[in-house]
């Protein structure tokens, strides 16, 4: 891949741009892959590796990444590529700078700051782009896709995701005209503007195969209600996601919970394998909804029924826990905002949700890249819904992960 295949000239212009605003004289620029296929499905991903000197004539290194909107025609005529930079650019630009003020007003000594820093951004049409710092320079590192979280790194995750829901909930209940504004730039917008047939056919095949994960006669009672719910999959999806939907107890969600959208440190030498730092990639989803959405998103479509058979109770109770002891450090009530019982009943009811991106994702995520086709190379609708209908060389692989997630909701007794 060539430099100009990962950003087009006026994209390198706006990063010249950001340079210059930053002091930075006689630099150079080197832009490398940032990503492999099948890690990043709405952005190109290049490195931006910059040397030049400051105001102080002092020597300077800047380790950056620029994510860029996918160009093909084809494929933005599918996708709503617009509104999913307008939103990430606004999470990143407004929501974060807020929470990240209320923490420091509230003298918070260990703040939720787990997404990358953010330098500037771009709606440029077809050169939509953010520039942020690279993370992995920093020793964050992306976990295999193809192999589950183990429980350490699951822990790690609910944890900040209680800390990350608390800010909406006290920022809710402290400055409530300032979370009627970010609310209202962060209603669902994503998937109800997807009016494409190749949604609805990609969910079509997607579902065939997780029913296949079944035996009709060994998993009955899971298969006659996946079958069921099959068919009213969409309708149900669409409801839970709807803004409104979450009432009172609507947090500003991260809405695209997989594992190539987290990137984990380990600080501690004495515990190589255990993480210590999380940062959250890929806000384009985000949206004012149950924060159900995001623990049903993540658990299962990143861990597997070992890991949930085992530890999912306390898994959900770690993360009320750091949400609730987040809430009384801000000033905030939790039993009042978002008592444990609620959350039990919006598992039950909004995990739907996790269920579809499981059914979604899971295929692709067992899969090797060398099996995942190229989307936004795609010309149009029918060359889509071809190059997704493949054989996984990982298919038992899929089975058991996409099963395993099916019989839980089953056990869990989940609405679906």
């Amino acid at each position: 891949m060539t430099q100009e295949d990962l950003v087009t000239n006026e994209v390198h212009c706006f990063i010249e741009k950001l340079l210059k605003d930053l002091g930075l004289a006689n630099y150079t620029i080197n832009i490398t892959p940032g990503s492999i296929r099948g890690d990043n499905y709405l952005g190109i991903i290049a490195k931006v590796h910059v040397k030049g000197t400051n105001k102080e004539n002092k020597d300077v290194t800047l380790n950056l990444i620029a994510k860029s909107a996918p160009r093909a025609e084809g494929f933005r005529s599918i996708a709503p590529i617009r509104q999913a930079y307008d939103r990430e650019i606004y999470i990143y630009s407004k929501v974060f700078p807020e929470m990240i003020k209320l923490q420091e007003e509230r003298g918070i000594l260990k703040p939720f700051k787990s997404f990358a820093k953010y330098y500037s951004s771009t709606m440029g049409d077809c050169n939509e782009a953010l520039v942020m710092e690279d993370m992995k320079e920093l020793g964050f590192k992306l976990k295999d896709r193809h192999a589950p979280l183990d429980f350490n790194h699951v822990l790690l995750v609910m944890r900040e995701y209680g800390k990350f829901h608390a800010l909406s909930y006290a920022l809710r209940d402290q400055k409530p005209e300032l979370f009627q504004e970010l609310s209202d730039n962060t209603q669902e917008s994503f998937f109800s503007s997807i009016k494409s047939d190749v949604m609805y056919k990609s969910i079509e095949l997607q579902s065939e195969k997780a029913l296949n994960s079944l035996d009709p006669i060994k998993h009955k009672v899971a298969y006659e209600r996946f079958k069921s719910f099959r068919s009213k999959m969409v309708d149900l999806v669409k409801e839970a996601i709807k803004s409104e939907t979450a009432g009172k107890y609507g947090v500003i969600t991260h809405g695209d919970c997989w594992m190539n959208n987290m990137l984990f440190k380990f600080g501690n030498t004495w515990k190589l394998n255990i993480p210590t730092e999380l940062c959250l990639l890929d806000w384009q989803l985000s949206r004012l909804g149950s924060p159900a959405l995001d623990l049903s998103y993540f658990l299962f479509t990143c861990s597997d029924k070992s890991t949930r058979d085992e530890y999912f109770d306390q898994l959900i109770q770690e993360y009320y826990d750091s949400l609730s002891s987040m809430l009384r450090k801000l000033g905030s009530d939790p039993d009042k905002l978002f008592p444990f019982d609620v959350l039990q009943e919006h598992l039950k009811k909004f995990s739907v949700y996790g269920l579809y991106m499981a059914v979604m994702v899971l295929f692709f995520m067992t899969s090797e890249v060398d099996e995942i086709p190229d989307i936004h190379s795609m010309t149009n609708e029918e060359d889509m819904v071809n190059k997704l209908q493949y054989e996984s060389k990982n298919i038992e692989k899929y089975n058991d992960r996409i099963r395993g997630v099916i019989l839980d909701f089953v056990k869990f007794d989940y609405e679906f």
